[in-house]
């Protein structure tokens, strides 16, 4: 099938990190793109074979142009839940299949079983999902790298580490000795390596 031939996939999220990815993605495996924005001022900077349409995940009506004659949508939830049922009512009425970019609420991990809105939010959307006729791909990865910089790289604010502030990496040289026994007698090694800290 060539790409004028095959229905395009909706790609919510499209001029975030991740979104961006997974459109250079299609497009590479010769599938035709529609990327849904609220700013089209925001999607300036995607490929020109990509078909932009303006639209919000709270406003589920926005979203019935872009998802008319499209095959699939990748769904990254940016919004909050008040509208999830609407907008997952919409995806069954229009498209055939829907990815889902979820969390690891599912992970045993304490880490991933703490309390957490965004869990319960993905979690409760996965139901959604699951009661309707679509075909469906769940994503549950763990903490994306991209997020981590965000997340966890500090930044000074009167004395303190602010979580959530990006500051630049430092670079420097670690030397770490280990020794362990072997049958010739203790040897020793000396590992160099460049680090990263923030």
């Amino acid at each position: 099938m060539s790409q004028t031939d095959s229905p395009p996939v909706l790609v919510t999220g499209a001029t975030g990190r991740i979104g961006r990815v997974v459109i250079d993605q299609l497009l590479d495996a010769g599938v035709p793109v529609r990327a849904l924005t609220r700013r089209p001022e925001a999607a300036a900077t995607l490929p020109a074979k990509v078909e932009v349409f303006t639209g919000d995940l709270t406003a589920p009506d926005s979203l019935d142009p872009a998802l008319h004659g499209a095959s699939a949508v990748f769904l990254l939830w940016t919004a909050p839940p008040r509208t999830a049922a609407e907008v997952v009512a919409r995806l069954e009425a229009h498209v055939r299949r829907v990815v889902f970019l979820s969390s690891p609420h599912q992970t045993p991990h304490p880490f991933f079983q703490q309390p957490n809105p965004m869990a319960d939010l993905h979690a409760g959307i996965e139901r959604l999902i699951a009661a309707t006729g679509l075909e469906s791909t769940i994503i549950r990865p763990g903490m994306l790298a991209s997020n981590s910089l965000a997340w966890w790289a500090p930044a000074i604010r009167a004395g303190e580490v602010v979580p959530g502030r990006t500051a630049p990496p430092r670079r420097h040289r670690s030397t770490t000795t280990t020794s362990r026994p072997s049958r010739l007698g203790r040897s020793t090694r000396t590992d160099t390596s460049e680090g990263t800290t923030s």
